[in-house]
């Protein structure tokens, strides 16, 4: 349900409200007395503009870049006229008290997200520290005082619904309209016949899809690391195969260099014979690593093979012997329920992929799987529902409040649209870069 709880606030992370206009920064929305300067325009139509190619994983044209800020432009005039509207009704002004409730909520989310981009650039393989990741905080505009206008915008949104539009009866024909359009729709037909990017998107990433294409199947596994005695043996085989991937790398940059050179095809003949033959052997070399390694590790774990099945065929408790037995007790591997895996997926080894696909049913376990990783046992957990995600009941609950929010959203825009005409209002969307 993350998605949902996104919308909700995504367009917190798009405005950045204040009144200062100073000469190096004028003004590109004036809504009656107020004002709106270029930095703080340029700054949300960046970030929509960021968040729109984040999304959707391309670069806008320049059509689309201006149909863009257009919507910044036209969402600031939005922000003026409630605030036009406040201020006639006496109710745009916070007392203390809310102020400095709106200060610790802004103050919390400001360090939410700061931790998760810490969090995200512990995983970089560049060294980041503290100062850094506040200081792209502040560049990026998320800085404590931003989001704390951005919940005064969010409070003065909700002022204005509840004294404008407070009567809007949200039907369950309303709030499935909405899920179709704004989730389950868009998931579909990005996700259906498209099963590499539901893995690049969804899986890989951890995001949650609304959508779920047929054929996957949940599976667990108890991961066993390969035997240190084992390891160490096999020395002069991984020698052999490291200096046949350097002969294939450098047999290619001979192909290479020869492609450039070469007068004529018979010129390539050479390199590309040479580049085989370096492919072939580093292929040769690679079986009898996984051979040897295989052949020796399966004497030093059959004992523990036959544990682990005499115990699942005892009581069937397979995450009971992943705690007992296996290296990798990742959450998806036991609350979360296995790992999502599809016949035609590219996420798993030749190996594991094809012993995964093998299993007949629900509750059976697979032989040995030797992979680079360790060996796996494969239980099949169960089959992954394809088609729409059947929500919870608190999900549920969050979809009705963020469609009431939706539609609440779409009945102030229509009265937006009425109070354009009692208010002076003047853009100039020529200063944006």
């Amino acid at each position: 349900m993350k998605k949902i709880l996104s919308l909700i606030t995504a367009f917190l992370m798009l405005l950045s409200l204040s009144f200062a206009e100073e000469a190096d920064d004028p003004a590109v929305v004036r809504v009656g007395s107020v004002t709106y300067t270029k930095s703080q325009v340029q700054s949300a139509l960046q970030s929509d503009l960021d968040f729109s190619e984040l999304v959707g994983g391309v670069y806008l044209t320049e059509e689309e870049k201006a149909e863009q800020r257009d919507a910044a432009i036209e969402r600031f005039v939005t922000a003026g006229l409630i605030q036009c509207k406040l201020k006639d009704a006496g109710k745009n002004d916070f007392t203390p008290e809310e102020e400095n409730s709106l200060k610790e909520a802004a103050r919390n989310s400001y360090e939410q997200y700061w931790q998760g981009i810490w969090e995200k650039a512990q995983e970089s393989e560049e060294k980041f520290t503290e100062d850094q990741v506040t200081e792209f905080m502040e560049e990026a505009g998320y800085t404590p005082e931003a989001f704390y206008e951005e919940y005064k915008a969010t409070e003065r949104r909700y002022r204005a619904i509840e004294l404008f539009c407070p009567k809007l009866i949200i039907s369950d024909d309303m709030v499935r309209e909405y899920y179709e359009n704004q989730f389950l729709n868009p998931d579909r037909e990005r996700y259906e016949n498209n099963l590499d990017l539901y893995e690049e998107e969804i899986l890989a990433r951890g995001n949650e899809s609304f959508w779920t294409p047929a054929g996957y199947r949940a599976i667990k596994q108890i991961l066993l690391n390969y035997p240190d005695k084992v390891t160490k043996s096999l020395k002069s085989e991984r020698a052999r195969y490291n200096a046949a991937g350097n002969k294939v790398a450098a047999a290619l940059q001979d192909v290479a260099f020869a492609g450039i050179t070469a007068e004529g095809w018979e010129d390539m003949t050479a390199p590309r014979k040479a580049y085989e033959e370096a492919l072939a052997e580093a292929q040769a070399a690679y079986q009898d690593l996984i051979q040897k390694r295989q052949e020796r590790t399966e004497p030093l774990i059959r004992s523990a093979i036959e544990a682990i099945r005499s115990e699942y065929e005892a009581d069937g408790d397979f995450d009971a012997l992943i705690r007992k037995y296996g290296a990798d007790t990742n959450t998806q591997n036991l609350a979360g329920g296995g790992y999502p895996v599809h016949p035609e997926s590219k996420n798993w080894s030749e190996e594991f992929l094809t012993a995964a696909s093998a299993l007949q049913k629900p509750g059976d376990i697979s032989e040995p799987v030797y992979t680079d990783i360790g060996i796996h046992i494969l239980y099949y957990a169960s089959d992954i529902p394809a088609g729409e995600h059947e929500l919870t009941d608190s999900e549920k609950e969050t979809l009705k409040e963020s469609a009431a929010w939706y539609y609440q959203g779409v009945e102030l825009g229509k009265l937006a649209e009425e109070w354009k005409q009692e208010y002076e209002i003047e853009i100039h969307p020529e200063l944006l870069d």
